[in-house]
């Protein structure tokens, strides 16, 4: 296994009060004796992190001088590095938004590291994080631009632990898109965890894009509590990495909450995507939707396991579940689980998951209007995609993100898909 010194050569490097250094030798403290998670649990049956074992992992030496510009989107907001946020724009007030450390320096609600569990991996994440970021929008604010977060990584086996709390207040509204990338060719380790509270009727729109190497492993932990008639919507769109694993733990606390969950992973060559969704209705009249769309193609591999709870008392919840997945190689494999658990009367609730390939009349028809077969092809996944992809209308978001989607869509014929 990974030594634990190398755990702790890696906590010696973030400075601390000391009351914070010994709250982190305690989460690590707990994760060493845990270990990483495996096959042997039901949830990680699908993953196997046994490479990281192999991987000279250590701590980023230092952070990166410069980051990764927002070029393409002038009007963003930019934060990230170690103790550092950079301002690609300044309308934002500086109290919105600022470094994890300062916030918790500050004093942080009660909440914060209540809600992502105690995972081994969201504890090893409390104990090494050391980049991240905080934001608080006050009651009643509506922030104009997005919020970016962009997490690079640009040291190859570097195991990085980026740690991001969003408080919404009473009526707020705000977009936030968080980015994970790295230089390509490179190996190394994410391992983020998010935590999202929204009070009574605030509004987040959230982007997560994971655009890591193909040599990288994310490993993601989103965690959202939800107060009466708040609304959550979410995009997450897997791109890159070797081995990507998000989960996302959503509950519905309060009445008349509501939640839009969509998805897009695209795995190739023999690269994994695993999205792990857990949907608790607490309370009555809760409404959410999830709407999946997966690709795979060469020996990719990928898994939607999504399981909605309905508790008793939550009375008029209604929860809808769609997993769609295309299947573009005999050797690519894609596993849905859609589940559904209801312990209250009157609900509506459904679930429906379909894994085959792409529709050969409908390429034919359109090779007979002179189209060619890799335009055609094309065309039909961007169609099948773009499903699930309403949010970037909705933000403004769809001539930024578009590009990038494309680029990834796995082409016909290649290497990885033949014998």
């Amino acid at each position: 296994m990974i030594p634990p010194t190398a755990y702790l050569d890696a906590l010696s490097h973030i400075d601390a009060p000391s009351n914070i250094t010994a709250a982190r030798q305690d989460f690590l403290g707990k994760f060493l004796q845990a270990g990483l998670p495996d096959s042997h649990q039901e949830d990680w049956r699908y993953t196997s992190l046994a490479h990281l074992e192999r991987m000279p992992l250590h701590a980023p030496e230092a952070m990166p001088e410069t980051l990764p510009a927002l070029e393409d989107y002038p009007g963003a907001l930019l934060a990230y590095s170690d103790d550092r946020l950079v301002w690609q724009d300044t309308t934002l007030p500086a109290t919105v938004l600022s470094t994890l450390s300062d916030a918790i320096g500050s004093g942080m609600p009660a909440a914060f590291g209540s809600l992502a569990g105690n995972g081994s991996l969201t504890q090893l994440n409390a104990a090494l994080w050391r980049e991240g970021a905080c934001l608080r929008v006050p009651a009643g604010e509506r922030l104009r631009q997005p919020v970016f977060l962009r997490f690079a990584a640009a040291e190859p086996d570097a195991m990085l632990y980026p740690r991001v709390f969003i408080h919404m207040a009473v009526g707020s509204d705000a977009i936030l898109v968080e980015n994970f990338l790295g230089d390509p060719g490179i190996e190394y380790w994410q391992n983020p965890v998010t935590e999202i509270i929204l009070e009574a009727g605030a509004r987040l729109t959230h982007l997560r894009i994971i655009e890591d190497s193909k040599l990288a492993t994310h490993t993601g932990l989103t965690a959202v509590h939800q107060a009466s008639d708040s609304s959550y919507r979410a995009l997450n769109l897997t791109l890159g990495g070797q081995v990507a694993r998000h989960e996302l733990k959503l509950t519905l606390a309060g009445a008349g909450a509501e939640a839009r969950l969509d998805g897009v992973f695209i795995v190739e060559g023999r690269r994994s995507a695993e999205q792990h969704l857990r949907i608790v209705h607490l309370a009555p009249r809760g409404n959410s939707r999830t709407f999946y769309r997966g690709l795979a193609d060469g020996r990719g591999r990928g898994v939607f396991d999504g399981r909605v709870e309905v508790r008793a008392h939550a009375d008029g919840s209604d929860a809808q579940q769609s997993s769609r997945n295309l299947l573009l190689s005999p050797h690519a494999e894609i596993d849905a689980k859609p589940q559904l658990e209801i312990y209250a009367d009157d609900v509506k609730c459904s679930h429906g998951a379909t894994v085959g390939s792409l529709d050969e009349d409908a390429l034919f028809y359109l090779r007979s209007r002179g189209i060619d077969s890799e335009t055609a092809r094309r065309l039909l996944l961007e169609a099948f995609v773009g499903e699930a992809l309403g949010l970037l209308d909705d933000t403004g978001l769809r001539d930024w993100m578009m590009p990038r989607l494309l680029a990834r869509m796995p082409r016909s014929h290649s290497e990885e898909s033949r014998p």
